[in-house]
């Protein structure tokens, strides 16, 4: 899959600097990763989830006394990596003995660090550190990592280990802005169904400003999402790769959970390759805004960004940040640092529920409706899971206008974008990519919401390339969220990386299974979490729960609407399923994670994909 890219605290610190002074520096910094250390290690001394301060990581447990001994070549650029953290129990003990870690090279100490976080607040954090290791180059050393109590007592806690890795450092300058060398700005709207959208068939409109950029542009009209909710597919559009490759399926944050590997839930392994980490290895400035908190650093899917602004959510009131605060953050960055080429991810929230659109965009309130839907909150799990009551159809088309709303504030946001790009003389070098993570149900297959099935309506999204360089027109062939790092690579000038499944969807492309995945559906009798696959082509889609061996098939071709499963009824189920059979067998498996969001569980409750 290529290089790796570690950024450790970078991403924070070129927000401190942005902050401050509002000027990046000339040339890009970046770490490679050449080995993991940890896979020397006997795997049952790794902690899947070691929580120090409010960070956890996958670590090696080192109870003091104790000695690791690791061996490693060491290349030209040789940097050793690691984090050491102290996991108290309970309430800091002041009197508690502080722990030494230190680490040697064949023999030579290289670092000694003494923690104490019992009497010192500073302490009770992981602490990462990067070890220059130059006198040693071409060499094979050993590496021992021992720790001991320092001082009389008890130790103030258990020590650990981190991201435990052999780097290369190296400086790229940034390349510079030009009409020949284009900017891109990936465009991320959340929750966004392809069918409400004016250039998608919608009538009348909700989206001009949309429309025309769609118009001037290439649209694809079937351009279909790795899975019906945000976190696996956010990763996919992130890695070019299929979710049980990247592993972030969902779960609580606690635990490993990915159908086929190891992985983590909800944390994004440090040896995949991302698309801004690609993008800054070829000397391309690279930032983030994202207004959902899955995305952030947390999960760490702002791994590889050089600057990553992520707005917290504001706990129960579920008011997400709007549209034209994401923008604002967004120009304000790119009016100090316009002169660069760079990747840009905005990452928007309408329309997502609770939909509460600006109150001249929402629909007349119907008769008799509830404080829930007035608030545009959709009673999920009444509906979804125990079969009602059901909800009036006064009650479900205010629901949807209020969705539709949310799509035409997020419209006018985009209009305010594009004015910007204007004003700061960016737009004619900056080539927009436009999609959304998944779809939203409005009881099309008798669900609400988002990420209980993978039907049309949950992951048809749209997705649209507009600017320098692109040719207009409509393509009908099928378009995938993996296929969007190739293609960005691509706008960028920069090479594909190879064994991504996806393709650039700016060569000649023809159809080809689409395999989408969600690990939060709903099976037939209600039973919550279940697996579900489906793999679509140009005419049919196979849907399976692979726990209890059940299958669906639809032809899409007479049955857009999914009503009619001809399962067991016609020939090409038997076809299809010997296809995912296959590609079950061939993907590759994800690796495991470095460390978990403690927050997880939190943030999904909040999205509503959790109690």
């Amino acid at each position: 899959m290529g290089v790796a890219l570690i950024v450790a605290g970078g991403a924070v610190a070129s927000w401190w600097l942005w902050r401050t002074a509002g000027l990046l520096p000339p040339r890009i910094e970046t770490e490679e990763l050449v080995e993991d250390l940890s896979l020397q290690l006997d795997p049952a001394r790794l902690s899947a989830y070691f929580l120090v301060g409010d960070r956890a990581r996958r670590a090696l447990v080192a109870p003091p006394p104790s000695t690791f001994r690791l061996h490693a070549h060491v290349p030209e650029g040789g940097v050793l990596g690691f984090g050491v953290g102290v996991a108290s129990a309970g309430h800091p003990d002041p009197g508690a003995a502080s722990v030494r870690f230190s680490a040697t090279v064949d023999g030579r100490e290289v670092f000694s660090r003494v923690l104490g976080p019992g009497a010192r607040r500073r302490d009770r954090r992981w602490d990462d550190e990067r070890i220059d290791l130059g006198a040693f180059v071409g060499r094979e050393v050993e590496i021992a990592l021992r720790t001991a109590v320092e001082g009389a007592g008890t130790a103030a806690g258990t020590p650990a280990w981190s991201n435990l890795a052999i780097v290369r450092r190296r400086s790229k300058e940034r390349q510079l802005a030009g009409p020949d060398q284009p900017s891109v700005i990936l465009l991320l709207v959340d929750t966004l169904r392809a069918d409400r959208l004016g250039c998608y068939g919608a009538n009348p409109s909700r989206t001009p400003r949309l429309d025309h950029l769609a118009g001037e542009g290439l649209l694809f009209e079937n351009a279909i999402a790795q899975s019906s909710w945000t976190l696996p597919s956010i990763a996919s559009i992130f890695t070019g790769l299929h979710m049980r490759s990247h592993g972030m399926v969902g779960g609580s944050g606690s635990a490993p959970a990915a159908p086929g590997g190891a992985g983590n839930g909800g944390f994004l392994p440090d040896s995949l390759l991302t698309l801004a980490g690609h993008a800054r290895l070829g000397g391309i400035t690279t930032v983030g805004v994202s207004a959902n908190p899955l995305v952030s650093r947390g999960t760490n899917l702002a791994h590889g960004f050089e600057t990553f602004v992520e707005f917290p959510d504001d706990g129960p009131q579920t008011n997400w940040t709007p549209a034209t605060k994401v923008n604002r953050q967004f120009v304000r960055w790119l009016r100090q640092n316009r002169r660069y080429r760079f990747f840009a991810y905005l990452h928007y929230m309408e329309p997502h529920a609770p939909y509460r659109p600006p109150e001249a965009l929402r629909p007349p309130a119907p008769a008799g409706a509830t404080p829930e839907i007035l608030a545009g909150v959709p009673p999920v799990r009444r509906i979804n899971l125990r079969g009602g009551p059901p909800l009036l159809p006064e009650q479900l088309a205010y629901l949807r206008g209020a969705y539709d709303g949310e799509v035409r504030a997020w419209d006018e946001a985009l209009g305010g974008l594009m004015d910007a790009l204007t004003g700061v003389g960016a737009a004619d070098s900056v080539v927009i990519v436009m999609t959304a993570d998944h779809g939203e149900e409005f009881l099309e297959h008798g669900r609400l919401y988002h990420g209980s099935h993978l039907y049309e309506e949950s992951v048809r999204v749209p997705l649209i390339v507009a600017g320098p360089g692109v040719r207009p027109g409509r393509a009908r062939e099928a378009a995938q969220g993996i296929d969007i790092f190739p293609t960005v690579s691509s706008l960028l000038g920069l090479s594909v990386p190879p064994g991504l499944p996806g393709r650039s969807l700016l060569a000649p492309i023809d159809d080809r299974p689409v395999i989408s995945e969600t690990s939060h559906g709903i099976g037939p009798n209600g039973e919550e979490d279940a697996e579900l696959i489906a793999l679509r082509t140009a005419q049919w889609k196979l849907i399976e729960e692979p726990a209890v061996g059940r299958f669906e098939l639809y032809d899409l071709a007479r049955d857009p609407a999914e009503r009619n499963d001809r399962f067991g009824q016609a020939p090409e189920g038997d076809t299809l399923v010997q296809a995912l059979t296959a590609w079950r067998a061939s993907v590759t498996a994800a690796a495991p994670a470095p460390g978990s969001d403690p927050a997880l569980r939190q943030k999904l409750r909040a999205l509503g994909y959790v109690n």
